[in-house]
């Protein structure tokens, strides 16, 4: 469900214990895809279209937005397109290079600065194909260039920086997650060397290479790890990190929204040690900042999850009533969020009147 949909399922709940409930909907985001749409719901702005012609594939329409700031904002899971690796890792793509191609194509447009959010995407290449983009030229021990794609790494030798063109615009990427490529790569879901024998291994000498030349320790850089070395990627280029739930919170005066509220209600599938960074964890500071008790609904429950107390949550509620399949509950999952928030909203109803 998009964020829009979640919300007004939650106030359809709440509005049933108080029909004269007054809400306030703000949709939020961890970075991943809908950015783009909810910082035009928020700021305003104007949706574009660029087609990009990523190599050897046909053309790829990838919808972006201009923002009254002059910020040129667009969701990397857009311009990578859909997930074309190999099935034993989850959403991974072989190749980056769409991305450092619709980077290039928002550059020409000269926007104030270009916002990409990473989530929602890992790159099994480590970012080398967006950085080919833009005259970074890795090569086998003959010197040969290596072709766009993972399992080039597996021959890299060397290198070349010397047609480097950095970008003239400035970079933010959005990100879902503050784990450095060294962090990142100790995850369950980002094992590639069980997909390609050695790839990890060689997509970390590939970062080597990069701190090397721009004498900074990349893999230890927090947010270098997103997107599966895209971060990497992008801090090579110059980009600052920012928490998408972060950036969209600013973006639409969050924080000034909570000063005319009682309550906040809030949620994600599920909750665990990276909620903090994501939008739960975003509101849940805000609230406390503001004085307020703030209630998250979720789907399940990950190791991490208590952290979100002492971020500034009052309570966690399910959104399951029984046990049920993850089929069955993502059919009925409107209706599911809609009784959760039914039930919260008596609970927090009690708790006004004490």
């Amino acid at each position: 469900m998009k964020a829009q949909a979640v919300a007004q399922a939650m106030v359809r709940g709440l509005k049933r214990v108080s029909p004269h409930l007054e809400v306030s909907m703000y949709p939020m985001a961890s970075g991943g895809s809908g950015t783009t749409d909810l910082a035009v719901r928020v700021a305003g702005g104007r949706v574009r279209h660029e087609t990009i012609l990523p190599s050897g594939r046909r053309p790829r329409d990838v919808k972006w937005a201009m923002l009254p700031d002059g910020t040129a904002i667009f969701d990397a899971r857009d311009a990578m397109g859909n997930p074309d690796g190999p099935t034993q890792l989850n959403k991974a793509y072989t190749n980056s290079q769409p991305l450092g191609e619709m980077l290039k194509r928002l550059i020409e447009r000269r926007p104030r600065r270009i916002v990409v959010a990473l989530g929602d995407v890992l790159a099994a290449d480590g970012g080398m194909s967006l950085l080919q983009s833009f005259g970074v030229t890795a090569r086998n021990e003959y010197g040969d260039i290596l072709t766009s794609g993972a399992r080039s790494l597996l021959h890299l030798h060397h290198v070349d920086f010397s047609d480097l063109t950095p970008p003239a615009v400035p970079i933010l990427a959005l990100t879902d997650e503050d784990y450095s490529w060294n962090q990142r790569v100790q995850q369950p879901d980002f094992r590639l060397d069980l997909i390609h024998g050695g790839l990890t291994t060689a997509s970390s000498r590939y970062v080597d290479f990069l701190g090397e030349h721009i004498r900074m320790p990349l893999a230890d850089l927090s947010g270098s790890g997103v997107g599966g070395g895209l971060g990497m990627a992008l801090a090579f280029l110059g980009a600052g990190f920012e928490p998408g739930a972060q950036y969209l919170g600013k973006l639409g005066a969050l924080a000034d929204l909570m000063q005319d509220v009682d309550w906040v209600v809030t949620g994600s599938s599920n909750l665990g040690d990276e909620s903090e960074h994501q939008a739960v964890g975003t509101v849940a500071h805000l609230a406390r900042e503001a004085g307020l008790s703030a209630v998250a609904l979720t789907l399940s429950l990950n190791p991490g999850h208590l952290d979100l107390y002492d971020a500034g949550l009052s309570g966690i509620y399910p959104v399951l009533d029984r046990p049920r399949s993850s089929r069955d509950a993502h059919r009925a999952l409107p209706s599911l969020i809609e009784k959760a928030a039914f039930r919260t909203g008596y609970w927090m109803q009690a708790m006004s009147e004490i």
